[in-house]
């Protein structure tokens, strides 16, 4: 269900063929639920004419072909799903949850003593941190990444000066109070707890990921000798996620 204080939602015309819906005021935690119900909305009812949707942290696109509505049509339909989402209690979907084993520190994560260091913290006292904090998943990111918010940490934690050129599989990786896993290799400026040895996709698969926006997700640490155990296999929900 979606917060009560519901934000304010704004449409404004992005070019000739797009509408941007922006969330803004309240609470961090209400927006993202608002943006993520928003974006779910126009994807199930989707407007006459609309040909994408991108679903952002705090804001929603909408694109649409001018050659069949204009923008006075597609903002009439979005101000019908705005507001059934404002006077209603919004996605009855229940929330997955996911536990992801992780390996920090090390050469799995380069980042987890100077980030540490960071936030005046020891590196057992970062993991116990992040670990103890379930995170709510927003948007899936490049790669269909899990970028999601919640982390508890002191500060906001900086991205890397330089980013990295190829960031291994699994990478677990925080930057401001932000989380995401990179599902295959690639580059991030995002800086490098640890990495998970669960496999977060699979192609052979429809959908390929067990995942969605408004999951929960949650680390536990794991020793490197687990590795191989763990290597490959899927990145599946478990029961509610208890403290």
């Amino acid at each position: 269900m979606l917060p009560s204080a519901t934000p304010a939602i704004t449409q404004i015309v992005y070019g000739d063929a797009a509408v941007m819906i922006e969330v803004s005021g309240s609470d961090l935690e209400t927006r993202r639920a608002v943006t993520r119900a928003l974006r779910k909305a126009v994807l199930t009812d989707t407007p006459r004419g609309v040909v994408d949707v991108v679903g952002g942290l705090e804001s929603v696109l909408v694109r649409f072909d001018c050659a069949q509505v204009v923008h006075d049509d597609v903002s009439r339909d979005l101000d019908r799903l705005i507001g059934d989402i404002v006077h209603t209690d919004g996605d009855d979907t229940a929330a997955r949850h996911f536990l992801v084993p992780t390996v920090f520190g090390g050469e799995h994560g380069p980042d987890l003593a100077p980030v540490a260091g960071e936030l005046g913290l020891t590196e057992d006292e970062l993991v116990d941190l992040f670990t103890s904090t379930s995170m709510t998943v927003d948007i899936l990111g490049s790669g269909i990444a899990p970028m999601m918010h919640g982390a508890t940490f002191p500060d906001s934690v900086a991205r890397c000066r330089t980013p990295r050129a190829n960031v291994a599989a699994g990478a677990v990786m925080v930057a401001g109070h932000n989380a995401i896993i990179g599902p295959a290799p690639g580059p991030s400026g995002w800086r490098i707890l640890g990495r998970t040895p669960l496999a977060l996709f699979d192609i052979h698969r429809d959908p390929v990921v067990h995942y969605a926006p408004g999951d929960i997700f949650r680390f536990r640490a794991v020793s490197e000798s687990e590795w191989s155990t763990l290597a490959g296999r899927p990145l599946e929900p478990v029961g509610a996620l208890t403290s």
